[in-house]
């Protein structure tokens, strides 16, 4: 029931550097706290995108990649390749490859075409509204990047093709996030990570997915370590100045430390952070309570 699962994956995906921009990307388990962050680097002048929804995800990115179909990532990289190109196109990198704004709108159009044909249409509003959006390229920034939750099932991929990527993986208790109501990532990802079929209403299944997850993360950064930042959640509120040093640090921003202080100090602190402490504890294996403590959380209230 707890066994650990993707220990194998390749993290290591060999494929050519598609473009030298430089966004900064975030993502994690979804309800982590992600749109917070996103409010901060909108703060500090960063273009986040201009087609999000309430959660500030960015809906041209979730049309591209949220889907099934591209995993394993090793064995779709033509796939992985041509949705990249699209979406930095759409954001004003484009590639080598660009020949017109009809073309453009012509790649737009069939990628989402196929994404609807097979499916995969998940949390994106209308094909029409994407379709627009993608198709019409906006205007380069220098400071600029995405937050879509999702973005690090595709980190591997994306470290090798975008060199000069930053990521940062916003995380939070897995304990809190086995009760979230928030499941949607493990219904999509649960079944490819854990190897077996998963439960949304499961707290075991949610905690077994955040671990696995984590536990990729984790190695990714040994692989990644300049391109990816874990910043954990819960110490905005705890510890905002040396949290957020880190985080102007890691965006090569250091002299934003005191507009970011100011726009977390506006932010309330979430009542469910610890909610874990109101429930069952939750029966979890060794390999998952040393990811938890890796990252940083206590296990006081674990079962063996």
């Amino acid at each position: 029931m707890h066994r650990m699962s993707v220990p194998h994956e390749n993290l290591i995906i060999d494929c050519p550097v598609l473009s030298d921009a430089a966004p900064v990307v975030l993502g994690g388990i979804g309800g982590s706290g992600t749109r917070v962050v996103t409010q901060l680097l909108q703060s500090l002048g960063f273009d986040m995108g201009s087609d999000l929804n309430q959660s500030l995800d960015e809906l041209g990115f979730t049309a591209l990649f949220k889907r099934p179909s591209l995993w394993p990532l090793e064995d779709h990289l033509s796939q992985l390749n041509e949705a990249l190109d699209v979406y930095l196109a759409s954001r004003g990198h484009k590639s080598e490859s660009w020949t017109s704004q009809a073309h453009h709108g012509v790649r737009v159009t069939e990628l989402l075409n196929s994404t609807s044909r097979k499916g995969e249409w998940i949390d994106t509003g209308s094909l029409a509204e994407r379709q627009k959006c993608l198709a019409t390229p906006s205007q380069p920034t220098s400071l600029w990047g995405w937050k879509e939750p999702n973005t690090h099932m595709l980190l591997p991929f994306l470290i090798a093709a975008l060199p000069k990527m930053k990521y940062i993986h916003v995380t939070r208790h897995g304990l809190d996030m086995a009760h979230s109501s928030n499941q949607t990532q493990m219904k999509i990802w649960g079944p490819h990570l854990l190897r077996r079929p998963v439960q949304t209403g499961s707290a075991s299944d949610s905690l077994a997915f955040w671990c696995v997850a984590h536990g990729r993360l984790m190695r990714l950064g040994k692989i990644a370590d300049p391109q990816i930042l874990v910043l954990p959640f819960e110490r905005l509120f705890d510890n905002p100045s040396c949290t957020l040093k880190s985080l102007c640090n890691f965006l090569g921003q250091p002299q934003a430390l005191t507009t970011a202080l100011a726009a977390i100090s506006s932010v309330q602190k979430p009542q469910t952070i610890g909610r874990y402490r109101n429930r069952a504890p939750l029966k979890v294996a060794l390999s998952q309570k040393e990811i938890l403590m890796n990252l940083g959380y206590d296990v006081e209230y674990l079962h063996n």
